[in-house]
């Protein structure tokens, strides 16, 4: 049911939907013909169980701005590592919509990442490969209570990183000392991560996994306000250069390498080209800004980044640039920290003109 009050006195919709065991009971349901710019409430019935209520808020018009826009973004959520009580405070700030941008669950078993002073609490099961093993992994992050607050509190937009398949990985080549390292297996290692990913992630049907694959970068318009591009920046990936890890990396420079794949990168510079918004808003998953971890003369940089992906970084910088957008926002995860960052034509150039902002 969906109302457009808290104590469902309006009721704008109701239906009926199949839970099927092969999609481990989870519903996707999409509606149209609502009200644009508004606050409507949802909830869910099976047999005599009424779920908790949940709400949503639409987009405004196309051609309208809308009130201002509350948003918050959230990553890297390790279960083991502390409690979620920032989720809680997020759903407490009442915000109009949610990006997270990768790293909702971790694949480890339990003790085998662990932070200084000990783990709070622990993983049930072993490493993530199989279905199974990630629909309970998945079963565990949403048996937290402030979770579960965040999630009933607004609309969320989602992509992955890597952890909800395996660390760093890239396309179909899986991370060194991988549970997986035969390719074959790999490939139904991110097929079983992907359909537990969409079974418990609020996306659309349009992004179902077709086995080891699933569209996941898309666009989203915030009436004149705001563009969001959310990316994929995983499974289109050239295999990290040089090994992978914080290092001096001339293959990094390489203009042939791509983080986003040819084709989303150019679905992404056509947006900037068609954007009339105010803002556009890149919502991904890896640290964007030149990050030199060496204070000498050479340059020391993730390879996991777009650090390790440079001309795919200016293509899409200059692409921002020459469609002339006017405020541009790159949004990021990963990293377990909290970074603002200036982005440059040129990061080896100290003059260089700063063209937009990473947080």
């Amino acid at each position: 049911e969906v109302a457009s009050d808290e104590r469902f006195r309006r009721i704008v919709r109701r239906g009926t939907a199949a839970a099927r065991a092969e999609a481990a009971h989870s519903v996707h349901i999409e509606l149209n013909g609502l009200r644009h710019g508004r606050d409507y409430w949802y909830r869910f019935r099976v047999d005599n169980h009424v779920s908790p209520v949940g709400r949503t808020r639409t987009a405004p018009r196309a051609d309208s701005f809308g009130p201002a826009l509350a948003m918050g973004f959230v990553s890297c959520s390790q279960f083991e590592h502390g409690y979620f009580g920032a989720y809680r405070r997020l759903a407490e700030e009442h915000p109009d919509l949610i990006l997270h941008l990768g790293d909702y669950q971790y694949e480890y078993k339990k003790g085998a990442y662990t932070i200084p002073g000990g783990n709070v609490r622990d993983h049930e099961g072993p490493e993530t490969v199989t279905l199974a093993n990630y629909r309970l992994r998945h079963a565990q992050y949403k048996s937290d209570t402030d979770l579960q607050a965040a999630h009933r509190a607004a609309p969320w937009l989602v992509v992955f990183d890597d952890h909800e398949v395996e660390n760093n990985w890239a396309g179909f080549v899986p991370e060194n000392g991988s549970d997986t390292p035969d390719p074959a297996d790999f490939r139904k290692r991110r097929a079983a991560a992907f359909q537990a990913y969409y079974e418990n992630m609020p996306l659309r049907r349009r992004s179902l996994p077709g086995g080891p694959d699933i569209q996941i970068y898309r666009r989203v318009q915030w009436g004149k306000l705001a563009n969001f591009h959310m990316l994929d920046t995983r499974q289109f990936r050239d295999d990290q250069a040089c090994g992978d890890g914080n290092k001096v990396c001339p293959e990094a420079e390489n203009p042939a390498r791509s983080i986003t794949g040819a084709r989303q990168e150019k679905w992404l510079i056509d947006g900037f080209r068609r954007s009339t918004a105010r803002w556009d808003v890149l919502g991904q998953q890896v640290f964007f800004a030149q990050r030199d971890s060496d204070a000498g003369p050479v340059k020391k940089t993730s390879q996991d980044a777009w650090d390790g992906y440079v001309a795919s970084r200016d293509r899409i910088t200059k692409g921002w640039v020459d469609a002339k957008v006017r405020n541009a926002v790159v949004l990021t995860g990963d990293v377990h920290a909290h970074w603002a960052s200036d982005l440059k034509a040129n990061y080896d150039d100290p003059g260089s003109k700063t063209v937009g902002s990473e947080l």
